[in-house]
């Protein structure tokens, strides 16, 4: 099943927790209660399908996860920092200019004009918006809140962002104050 089918992941193994083989998981999914409709998840990277014996709310966006033969806390370290994906086919249709992360993650970032800025390696949850972390091509790095006011267009075919960035942005288009600079070198003049 790993060579035909792609993978959504929607949470990520933390710890395990007590001596029964539970798992402390970090939900990576915005649908609530997610893991309480499933009955079985996959585990990357071999993705190996468990069977879900239990599932209960813990701390925040995590949650306490019972897998099938996993009985105890020696099994349930030997799972530590897995992912648990699921096909895609299985994930939920979003409303229009909605998008998962696995879909921007990998995107080309361009400006309207065409010009590149880099490409999504990472993806901040804030309060607010996502922020989009985006790597230039010579390893600087861009910080690209998630709001319509930025985000023009996003073509999943092409995988390309098209971006209008608000001045001060990106680093070309910074202001910078050179005031104190034009003050030290009049000083050393005058000296």
């Amino acid at each position: 099943m790993e060579n035909t089918t792609e993978w959504a992941a929607i949470g990520r193994i933390v710890a395990p927790f007590g001596i029964r083989g539970e798992l402390k998981v970090m939900s990576l999914s915005d649908v609530p209660n997610r893991f309480v409709t499933l009955e079985y998840v996959f585990l990357a990277p071999a993705y190996t399908r468990y069977a879900i014996e239990s599932v209960r709310p813990y701390k925040g966006d995590m949650l306490l996860l019972k897998l099938h033969d996993v009985d105890d806390a020696n099994t349930a370290e030997t799972l530590r920092s897995r992912e648990l994906s699921i096909p895609i086919a299985e994930l939920a249709k979003l409303p229009p200019d909605s998008y998962y992360q696995h879909d921007i993650l990998g995107l080309t970032v361009l400006r309207m004009d065409k010009r590149e800025v880099g490409v999504i390696n990472d993806i901040w949850t804030t309060g607010g918006n996502d922020i989009y972390v985006v790597k230039g091509s010579e390893g600087q790095q861009y910080l690209i809140p998630a709001v319509k006011e930025v985000i023009k267009q996003i073509d999943l075919v092409r995988r390309v962002m098209y971006i209008d960035p608000m001045k001060g942005l990106l680093d070309d288009e910074a202001e910078f104050d050179d005031s104190r600079q034009e003050d030290d070198s009049s000083q050393e003049e005058v000296e």
